[in-house]
C-alpha cells in the first residue's frame, strides 16, 4: 500500500471502542509542538533493544526465566529472535524493539511495517527441539508526562500446536481478542500498523488483509520513566512447557522494517 493511499485509508477507519473493555475512553494528551517528519528503516534489527517480556513460566524445580534465556542475532539480510535458547523447561518471552524518545510522538501519524517468518512449523510433539507459543508485534507510545499510560496497537499469532493453532489476536489493553486466522507456515508475512493517536484512527494489516483492532491504553508500574517514547516491537514466546515440561526453543526472523512519522495529516 503506498504512503498516500495509507493516509487516505487511515482517515476512513476508526478504532473499535475500548471503553467497553477498559471502562474509559482513550484520550491521548493534546500537544502543540512543530515537529519535522522523519522516516526510519533497516534491513535487519541491528541497533534495536532487547528485553525479557512478562509471558514467562518455569516448571517446578527449574530456575527462574532470565535474560540469559533469550537472544536476538543479526545477519546482513534479517535478524533472528530466539527464546528458550538453553532449551530448559520454561516459557520465555523475547521483546526486540526500536525505541524513539520524542516529545512529539503522540502528535504524529505513524506508519510502520516489517516482514516476519517462523523458522520451523510447530508440531504436537513433546520431544521436538523447536516449538512455539506465539509471534507478536506492535506499536506503542508511553506517555510518562501526563497520563502515564502506554497507548498502542498489537497483534499475536498463536503458534501452539495444541491450542488455537494459527489464530490471530489483537490486544485490547485488558485481553487478547481473536480477530482472524493465518495458516501456520514458514513463508514471509508482512505486517503494517498505521496509527493517528490524536484522531484515534488506525489500521492493522497482515499480508494486505485488514483486521479489527483497537487503540489500547495500559497502566504500567511506577518505575517506568517520565519521558514520552514510541516503540516498534517484534516479539516471540517459546511454547508453554505444560505438565510434560517440554524443553523447546523458538526462533523467528524479521527484516525490512520501515517507520514513518508524518505530522501534516495528524
Amino acid at each position: 500500500m503506498s504512503h498516500l493511499s495509507r493516509k487516505a485509508f487511515l482517515k476512513t477507519l476508526t478504532f473499535a471502542s475500548a471503553s467497553a473493555v477498559l471502562g474509559c475512553t482513550v484520550s491521548p494528551p493534546q500537544v502543540t509542538l512543530s515537529p519535522t517528519p522523519r522516516t526510519l528503516r533497516g534491513d535487519n534489527l541491528s541497533g534495536w533493544e532487547m528485553a525479557l517480556g512478562d509471558a514467562r513460566y518455569a516448571c517446578p524445580g527449574e530456575p527462574a526465566v532470565s535474560p540469559a534465556d533469550i537472544e536476538t542475532i543479526h545477519t546482513p539480510g534479517y535478524s533472528e529472535l530466539r527464546a528458550n535458547i538453553q532449551r530448559r523447561a520454561i516459557m520465555a518471552h523475547n521483546i526486540t524493539f526500536k525505541r524513539v524518545i520524542d516529545e512529539t510522538a503522540l502528535q504524529a501519524l505513524h506508519s510502520c511495517r516489517y516482514r516476519f517468518r517462523i523458522s520451523q512449523i510447530p508440531l504436537p510433539d513433546i520431544t521436538t527441539e523447536f516449538n512455539a507459543q506465539t509471534f507478536e508485534g506492535g506499536l506503542f507510545i508511553w506517555d510518562g508526562h501526563q497520563t502515564r499510560l502506554d497507548y498502542g496497537m498489537a497483534f499475536q499469532w498463536s503458534l501452539n500446536p495444541w491450542d488455537a493453532f494459527g489464530d490471530l489476536r489483537t490486544w485490547t489493553g485488558a485481553l487478547w481478542d481473536t480477530v482472524g486466522h493465518i495458516p501456520v507456515d514458514t513463508q514471509w508475512h508482512e505486517v503494517e500498523i498505521d496509527i493517528n493517536f490524536q484522531q484515534q484512527t488506525g489500521a492493522l494489516l497482515i499480508d494486505d488483509i485488514t483486521y479489527s483492532t483497537s487503540l489500547s491504553q495500559t497502566q504500567k508500574s511506577d518505575d517506568w520513566g517520565s519521558e514520552i517514547a514510541a516503540r516498534l516491537q517484534a516479539e516471540i514466546v517459546s511454547i508453554y512447557p505444560g505438565a510434560s515440561c517440554m524443553q523447546a526453543m523458538h526462533k523467528a526472523e524479521v527484516k525490512d522494517w520501515f517507520w514513518s512519522w508524518d505530522y501534516a495529516g495528524a
